[in-house]
Formats: C-alpha cells, structure tokens, sequence
C-alpha cells in the first residue's frame, strides 16, 4: 500500500498519539520512598521523601522521626512511639468510590473505610467524617475516623481516601492510641501539605 507523505505524517502522529497515551496510563506512583533534598530559596536544604510519579518524581516531608518502610504500593511511617503510625497505600476504585465522586452519602463512605480497619479490632465506633483536611495536588480527601479496641488497649485510626487517578486510591491511615491520637493526626495533616513534585 502505497501512502502520501500526507497520510504517512498522520499515520505516525496517530501511533505516536495512542503510544502516548499507553504510556500515560502505565505510569502510576510508586510509593518506594527515597532519600532526597529539597533546595529552598535561602539557608540549607530539607530532607525529604521522594515517590517516582510517572516520569517524575513527587517530593514529602514527614514529621520529625517518622521513618518510613515499604514499597511499591504500600508505605508506612512508623512513630517514635510503637502504637503510632501512618501508612500511605494505592488502591484500585472500587464499590462506591469507583467513580471518584467526592459527594458520596456518608454512610457508605463510613462503610467503605471500615472496610480499612486494623484486622482483629472490637467494639468498634464511628466517630465523625471529615470533608478534605488536606489536599494533594489538585486531589482532595475526605477523612473518616473511628475509635476501636485491640488487644484490650482503646485506639484510634483516621481512614482518608485521596482521588489519585481514574483508577486509583491513595488511602491515608493514621494510627495511635485514643489518647494519642489527636496530636498525631495533626502531625500527619499538617506533613501532607508539604506534598509536591520535587524540583
């Protein structure tokens, strides 16, 4: 088959074009943390941790101490303190949040982050929902909080889920005990904001 120079350009736009956009959609974070630095307009540079983002990579400054451990689609923060913690992890859209509508009924985001629950956990209860207590990016969450027992010691666990992509999930829990836990969610909260592609 004979084409025109014409056609041929086209042709290979088209191929480059759909190529484009197979790779597009193969790249997804990767939440292997690395050791990095983060240059600030004056003084000296602030350690951070970064997560290969497609063909770039996204910069995050955890609190003081918190060291993370994990891979690919799961990463945890442990705390100074044993029963603390934050796991940072990629999931698939399913159920409710397939869609990404961040206007679901509260009920069945509640149902959908107890679904998230430490297993093993007992007497567990509902605490409250909170609409976007952070953003990443352009992505806002929405955050569900619940109180529970575990090994006879009373706890708290915050379950937020962030709008990642068409097909993805980043789901945010942080740990500690109920008399812990406020400071240590606000530690979290207040770390998030530092999300940001590295420069």
């Amino acid at each position: 088959m004979n084409l025109s120079p014409s056609s041929t350009l086209r042709l290979v736009a088209c191929s480059l074009s759909i190529l484009g956009f197979a790779l597009s959609t193969t790249y997804a974070l990767d939440l292997t943390p690395r050791h990095g630095f983060r240059q600030g307009n004056e003084g000296p540079s602030t350690p951070v941790i970064q997560f290969a983002d497609g063909n770039g990579l996204v910069s995050y400054v955890p609190p003081p101490d918190w060291r993370p451990s994990g891979s690919g689609k799961l990463v945890t923060f442990f705390t100074a303190d044993p029963t603390s913690w934050m796991k940072l992890e990629i999931v698939a859209k399913s159920g409710p949040l397939s869609s990404g509508d961040a206007s679901l009924p509260a009920e069945n985001m509640q149902a959908w982050a107890a679904k998230f629950l430490p297993p093993g956990v007992g007497n567990v209860e509902f605490v409250r929902m909170v609409p976007a207590p952070w953003t990443i990016g352009a992505s806002q969450s929405t955050e569900c909080i619940f109180n529970f027992t575990m090994s006879g010691v009373r706890a708290t666990i915050s379950i937020s889920a962030v709008d990642l992509s068409a097909k993805e999930l980043l789901v945010i829990r942080v740990r500690a005990l109920e008399k812990n836990f406020e400071h240590i969610r606000e530690q979290a909260i207040t770390s998030m904001f530092s999300w940001s592609p590295a420069g």
